[in-house]
């Protein structure tokens, strides 16, 4: 059943996931879910990683750090923050380098505050990282991450981090818990500032179809 979605991204997969996650309890919409992703291409894989948090299992932390790996794409830091992965984990995650060290940056970024550019999901889950340190301990960290890897993606990553960093340490209850995530997935209406969130993106997408639209009229 699995090789039936290797190629199937995260839209193609909403409807069957949604069923599991209607279905399930949290360790068998795992089970599902991670039995598919290991049939998938890596970068596939990676696009489709967000989902792990939506089963809201926190075993799928532990999937994550077992099998993230290039190509590394922002959707697993997404997932992390959504499982309320700890400061403590994500500063082991930026000492071990490679996957996990980007892994680890894309998390911490994913803990600031809720904004347009992320998905509505994210913005009513509104996540909030756990056991969060100083400001000096962030910067410090950030420091040796960009030593022992200066390359321009961990740079820009770092820039926003620091750009980000009183948000990413503000602390206080988070929108949705992990455990009601599944619920978040299936139904996200009747989550606290849901209704403007989505209103907002549904405004935002349709001026950036808009938008489209003309350009090709012009270029037509």
């Amino acid at each position: 059943m699995s090789d039936d979605y290797q190629f199937s991204d995260s839209r193609a997969l909403s409807e069957p996931f949604a069923q599991q996650l209607s279905q399930q309890q949290p360790d068998g919409a795992l089970a599902w879910l991670t039995a598919i992703l290991a049939t998938q291409a890596p970068a596939l894989r990676s696009s489709n990683a967000t989902l792990l948090a939506y089963t809201g299992n926190p075993a799928a932390t532990d999937w994550i750090d077992a099998n993230v790996g290039s190509p590394v794409a922002g959707q697993w830091g997404v997932a992390a923050a959504l499982l309320d992965t700890p400061w403590p984990r994500i500063a082991g995650w930026l000492g071990q380098g490679g996957a996990h060290r980007l892994m680890a940056l894309d998390t911490l970024l994913a803990y600031r505050k809720p904004a347009v550019n992320m998905s509505p999901l994210e913005q009513i889950a509104a996540p909030v990282l756990p056991q969060a340190p100083a400001r000096a301990e962030l910067d410090a960290a950030l420091a040796a991450c960009l030593a022992a890897s200066p390359t321009p993606r961990i740079q820009a990553a770092v820039n926003s981090i620091q750009q980000h960093a009183d948000d990413i340490l503000r602390g206080g209850p988070r929108g949705v818990a992990v455990a009601d995530l599944p619920r978040l997935y299936l139904d996200p209406a009747p989550f606290k500032d849901a209704c403007s969130i989505l209103e907002r993106h549904e405004t935002v997408v349709g001026g950036m179809r808009q938008n489209l639209q003309n350009l090709l009229k012009g270029i037509l």
